[in-house]
């Protein structure tokens, strides 16, 4: 609580009501929020068992997935940030938890550059081409020299090649996945979110129940000081 708070049995007992309130909306979102977890798990698995029927058992199955020794990077990752709850008269500290995706696809060089990447975006590759020059012939057969701008270097058909790698984990079952594979997917990453949201409801309630007590003994304490005086 911030200094700048009067202690007063007033000001503790409106301090307590709002944070009884907030409480029973908290509890009421993490209910929620765990409802809406269950019906996207018991879609996803539902999903899961249609792919499984359509492809067969050992289509999707824990064969398929990357061993101890495969270098596998993770998609989906938990990103936790402190908070500071203003709401009520005090400050109560508190973490949100939320879930983040990277991009499946990367693009790594393999020679030579596509047309689709930038110039810019490989500084050894416009280091080592400044200053290319070029002979062209004009109609009389005479050459000269031009100079090649980076604009005329991207379009040149002396680029270095570049693949793009999909990362996605449905692919691991199928190289053309079925819509079933794929909603089955969207729904475990809705459960991930939602579980990101569950957490971050249970810190915030967690701290609100530890302001609540705190205020509460504050107010004990201020009612035993009446009765003695």
């Amino acid at each position: 609580m911030s200094s700048s708070i009067q202690l007063s049995p007033e000001a503790l007992c409106d301090g307590l009501d709002q944070l009884s309130i907030q409480q029973l909306e908290l509890m009421d979102q993490l209910i929620k929020n765990n409802m809406r977890l269950e019906e996207n798990m018991r879609s996803g698995f539902f999903h899961l068992g249609k792919t499984r029927y359509t492809l067969g058992s050992n289509a999707v199955s824990p064969l398929q997935l990357p061993t101890n020794e495969s270098d596998v990077q993770s998609l989906a990752g938990v990103v936790s940030t402190p908070v500071v709850l203003e709401q009520q008269s005090g400050d109560i500290m508190y973490h949100t938890v939320d879930a983040k995706f990277l991009d499946p696809l990367v693009v790594v060089e393999d020679g030579v550059i596509d047309k689709t990447i930038s110039l810019g975006s490989l500084d050894h590759f416009d280091d080592k081409n400044k200053g290319i020059r070029k002979r062209v012939s004009n109609v009389e057969g005479k050459q000269k020299v031009e100079e090649i701008s980076e604009g005329d270097l991207k379009e040149s058909d002396d680029k270095i090649k570049v693949k793009t790698i999909n990362r996605d984990p449905i692919r691991w079952f199928s190289v053309l996945p079925p819509q079933t594979l794929k909603h089955a997917q969207q729904d475990f990453k809705t459960a991930i979110q939602l579980i990101a949201q569950c957490a971050t409801s249970q810190l915030k309630l967690r701290a609100v129940s530890k302001e609540y007590k705190r205020l509460l003994e504050i107010k004990c304490q201020l009612d035993r000081i009446e009765k003695e005086a």
